[in-house]
C-alpha cells in the first residue's frame, strides 16, 4: 500500500507551531578586559613558552595601553615588561597569551 504524502498532507490534523527562539548572539571579546585581567596566564612566542604573566601594571605612556609583567626563564629569575601590543593572540579557556614575533620587551628587571 503505497501512501500519498501530498494526501496525508492535506487530511491531517493541523499542528500547532512552535517558536524557537532567536539564536542568541554571543558578545565581542573584550580584548582590554582580557588584558586586564590574564595574571597568571602562560606567555608564549614563536620559539615555545616565555614564561608567566606575573603582574598588569600602569603604562606612564599611554593609559589605553596596559604593561605586561611577564617572569621568564627556566627557573623564573627574569621580570620582561612587554607591551600590550606585542600581544597576538588571548586564549581565556587555556590562560594562554602568544606574542607577536619579534617580541617587543620595553625593560627587563631582576626578580
Amino acid at each position: 500500500m503505497a501512501i500519498d504524502v501530498a494526501q496525508a498532507l492535506r487530511t491531517s490534523k493541523p499542528r500547532h507551531l512552535r517558536t524557537v527562539p532567536a539564536r542568541e548572539t554571543r558578545p565581542e571579546f573584550d580584548r582590554d578586559y582580557w588584558l586586564a585581567h590574564c595574571e597568571g596566564y602562560r606567555v608564549d612566542g614563536a620559539g615555545g613558552r616565555i614564561g608567566f604573566v606575573e603582574e598588569v601594571r600602569a603604562n606612564p605612556g599611554d593609559a589605553e595601553s596596559p604593561l605586561l609583567a611577564v617572569r621568564a626563564g627556566r627557573l623564573g629569575r627574569r621580570v620582561m615588561i612587554v607591551p600590550s601590543e606585542s600581544v597576538q593572540f588571548i586564549v581565556p579557556r587555556a590562560r594562554r597569551i602568544w606574542l607577536r614575533s619579534p617580541v617587543e620587551i620595553v625593560s627587563s628587571e631582576a626578580a
